[in-house]
């Protein structure tokens, strides 16, 4: 840690070993009390910790070990450092009217709900029950973007596509499509410097070592990964063999479904995770369209019994339904069930303890009812379509050209800003904050 940021340790806030006996610095932070770090004068408190923790476990913390818990803390605190750096850097050098309008912020937002099958007001819903502050994640959502806003205004007109380097991109698509086909969630660190080369392996590790641990892919991506991709938790989607990187190439084809890797290229580490793969000849995919009806918790804790009445009703109210649009017209008119907006995804984005169910259910045809946190949902699939995977455009191949090269004077760009840092740390509150 000493060697990824740089901390005064003579200031007031230090980073100290642990041991049975209070240093003279532990000792003054009492009036300190609640401040974990100080960045260039601005502060993260044990607050703001805490809620980032809870916004990345994105789930009961009871189930959660307390050795994830600590490592989890660990690598957030060192997110919301760079965080500050790179907010502060975006607020001095940002244009009048800001970096992110309010529809970019929405449609981000709504892209996460979307991969977590929901509609903006039933995620918002389920990220109050799960004790989450919806403006946490819309602060991340807008530094992260105003980041890339920013990385993109000073060293976009430094990188130059050429059409040459399109075509024999082109041409290589052409050439695997009928390969195997992958879809890929993938979290990127990327080595500028080679001093930094064993920081950013112990990181990438460390994540490793947390999604062995138990924690979620996507949540982590969405908080730590250094790749465009990072605001749509690492997702990829489908892609042919050959489109990624020789080295990254080279594992998806020896990775089992639901495996996951740490890969070194030429770039930086990248962490891997097959969600499926199709094998050569094999290139379609599933879209999902539809609505969950819910009937909401009004208690925050039901019986076997009354949760079996709630599931009961909506079987005998499928059972009378001539098809998914009568039950939709019966649920509403019923009073008590929500509908959701409908919601399309690619069947490989749910969330696995879904797919099964998603994958079995026709089109215009009602599920079982399912208990979740905020209440019991039948979903109602209103259609399904299979379409074969699309190769990329030339306009899609250039943005990820682009991307790539952008992303190599954007971790540059925050080693100088490190180094210019004041940044002080509290070990005490650190600890508090991973219990």
């Amino acid at each position: 840690m000493k060697s990824f940021f740089c901390m005064n340790l003579a200031a007031i806030l230090s980073l100290s070993c642990v041991s049975g006996v209070a240093t003279d610095s532990e000792r003054s932070l009492k009036k300190y009390e609640g401040i974990v770090a100080i960045v260039n004068d601005d502060i993260i408190t044990l607050q703001d910790l805490e809620e980032r923790v809870r916004l990345v476990l994105f789930s009961d913390d009871s189930s959660v070990s307390p050795e994830l818990r600590a490592q989890i803390t660990r690598e957030v605190l060192k997110e919301m450092i760079q965080e500050k750096l790179k907010l502060q850097c975006t607020k001095k050098y940002s244009p009048k009217e800001g970096w992110v309008s309010p529809e970019m912020e929405r449609s981000a937002f709504s892209s996460i709900a979307k991969r977590n099958n929901m509609d903006d007001e039933s995620f918002c819903k389920l990220l109050k029950s799960k004790n989450i502050n919806k403006e946490v994640l819309l602060q991340q959502i807008r530094g992260n973007l105003s980041w890339i806003a920013y990385i993109n205004a000073r060293f976009g007109r430094f990188i130059n596509i050429s059409e040459s380097e399109i075509n024999r991109a082109v041409a290589e698509f052409k050439e695997k499509r009928n390969k195997a086909s992958y879809y890929v969630c993938r979290m990127f660190f990327p080595v500028s410097d080679s001093r930094n080369e064993s920081v950013v392996s112990s990181r990438a590790n460390n994540i490793m070592q947390m999604l062995s641990n138990g924690a979620n892919f996507n949540n982590l991506a969405r908080q730590f990964s250094q790749s465009a991709d990072a605001n749509k938790g690492g997702e990829i989607g489908w892609i042919f063999h050959g489109q990624l990187s020789p080295e990254e190439n080279a594992a998806l084809q020896k990775m089992p479904v639901g495996g996951r890797a740490v890969i070194r290229n030429s770039r930086g580490y990248v962490i891997l995770f097959l969600r499926d793969k199709k094998e050569a000849g094999s290139s379609s995919f599933t879209t999902l369209r539809f609505v969950q009806v819910v009937v909401p918790f009004r208690e925050s804790k039901l019986t076997k019994e009354e949760l079996g009445h709630i599931e009961n009703f909506l079987i005998d109210m499928r059972r009378n339904s001539s098809g998914c649009q009568d039950f939709i017209k019966r649920a509403r008119e019923s009073e008590i069930c929500a509908i959701t907006d409908p919601v399309e995804i690619v069947l490989e984005e749910a969330q696995p303890q879904f797919r099964p169910m998603l994958a079995a259910l026709p089109a215009r045809s009602v599920g079982n009812p399912m208990a979740m946190p905020n209440g019991v949902v039948a979903i109602c699939m209103l259609d399904r379509k299979t379409q074969k995977i699309p190769e990329p455009t030339r306009e899609e191949i250039r943005a990820e050209k682009v991307n790539e090269r952008l992303s190599v004077f954007a971790d540059r760009e925050v080693q100088d800003l490190r180094k210019k840092a004041d940044i002080k740390m509290s070990a005490g509150a650190m600890f508090a904050a991973a219990k």
